[in-house]
């Protein structure tokens, strides 16, 4: 199976649906986003809603990462708080009919990592400076780590920061893809085809909707 890894959406459920329909082969590959699926762009509701049916259709083949946005949307709920941006989105859930307690503690058991011994897809990268990498709530951890990458021997794929000029790039020293391209932004929905042994095989772009914007 190849995989094919999608950066950061952020309520872009226009886009990620044409990206999904457009590129996405549900037979002979793996869908794997590299979480932040919510908050910033205009369709958070509508976002869970759809990945919860695409994954319910295909439970062996889509794998959603957990990033920041749904950590601390986790956390903010465990320990009973509700900032403004998770009023927001409880608005937006409750107006679509979503059970919004449940879908919070579904993104937050959402895993950190997908991995194989040439791969390995994470929210944010494995930092140079991180001592624990897989904990969810270090600063340098895989879903808020914004320094330096690391090499770990594998490709690594990630999203977290908005990559220069909207557009993937390639940080050699790491040997390391960034895949986040503003889709919030109007910068695009970026994915990467690879084989599971990690050789790349497409890079994808699918054009931000107008309906996302």
């Amino acid at each position: 199976m190849n995989l094919l890894v999608v950066g950061d959406v952020h309520g872009c459920v226009h886009t990620l649906k044409a990206f999904v329909q457009t590129h996405w082969n549900a037979q002979d590959e793996f869908l794997i986003l590299v979480g932040d699926v919510i908050n910033k762009g205009r369709h958070s509701g509508k976002t869970v809603k759809y990945l919860r049916k695409l994954q319910k259709e295909f439970p062996y083949s889509v794998f959603l990462l957990r990033g920041n946005h749904e950590h601390l949307a986790a956390e903010s709920l465990r320990q009973g708080e509700e900032p403004p941006y998770l009023q927001k989105l409880k608005r937006d859930m409750l107006k679509r009919g979503i059970p919004f307690k449940r879908m919070i503690q579904w993104m937050g058991q959402w895993p950190v990592k997908w991995e194989n011994p040439y791969v390995l897809i994470t929210h944010a990268g494995i930092s140079l400076h991180a001592r624990d990498p897989f904990n969810p709530d270090s600063s340098r951890g895989v879903l808020h780590n914004r320094s330096a990458l690391k090499d770990v021997g594998k490709l690594q794929l990630f999203g977290h920061v908005v990559q220069e000029d909207f557009q993937p790039r390639y940080f050699a020293e790491a040997h390391a893809w960034g895949i986040d391209t503003g889709a919030w932004r109007g910068g695009g929905l970026t994915g990467i085809r690879l084989t599971r042994t990690g050789e790349i095989l497409e890079i994808l772009r699918e054009p931000t909707s107008e309906s996302d914007l």
